[in-house]
């Protein structure tokens, strides 16, 4: 029986990572330099609602919480082992101003976001779009890591060095 239940936990985190990496996009690190990049683009004002799509292991909703005012910080993230990854980060710290959900962005409500950060693949993206043009609220910012908006001009893009990932900033 207790075999059983392993085989089932087991399934149920590579089940879910998969499922991630293949519907927005595979866990990788981010490099301190490249989430201050990050950071500079968004300007998180004081009250800000900032979300994560894909928010991994937490360290940007940690580092969004250490270096700005940000009233609201939630992450989303449907694999399981990232999700209770970060949960447990967050046992160690104080920040009451962090969510994290065991939930599909693609099925969130981005109308309350004033920031929104994405690491995902262009195929996220892609289908990430549309929703972000109906949901996203005038003044709203996306920041996306890695991967461009398709069909939108960024209004900046940054690298924390000629040789860095690049980050584009939107606005809506």
């Amino acid at each position: 029986m207790l075999l059983f239940i392993f085989f089932i936990f087991i399934i149920l985190v590579f089940g879910t990572m998969i499922w991630a990496g293949f519907s927005a996009a595979p866990w990788l690190p981010s490099w301190k330099k490249d989430i201050a990049t990050v950071l500079n683009q968004a300007k998180i004002q004081p009250g800000d609602t900032v979300f994560d799509l894909g928010c991994g292991d937490g360290r940007w909703l940690i580092a969004v919480a250490k270096n700005t005012q940000a009233k609201k910080i939630v992450g989303f993230e449907i694999s399981l082992l990232m999700y209770l990854w970060s949960r447990i980060n967050l046992l160690f710290i104080n920040y009451p101003q962090i969510q994290i959900k065991y939930k599909n962005f693609f099925q969130a409500d981005f109308s309350s976001a004033d920031v929104i950060l994405c690491f995902l693949t262009p195929r996220a993206m892609k289908k990430l779009a549309p929703k972000f043009d109906k949901e996203m609220k005038s003044g709203a910012k996306l920041i996306s890591y890695a991967f461009s908006l398709p069909g939108r001009e960024p209004q900046k893009i940054a690298r924390f060095s000629q040789k860095s990932i690049p980050v584009y900033l939107y606005s809506f």
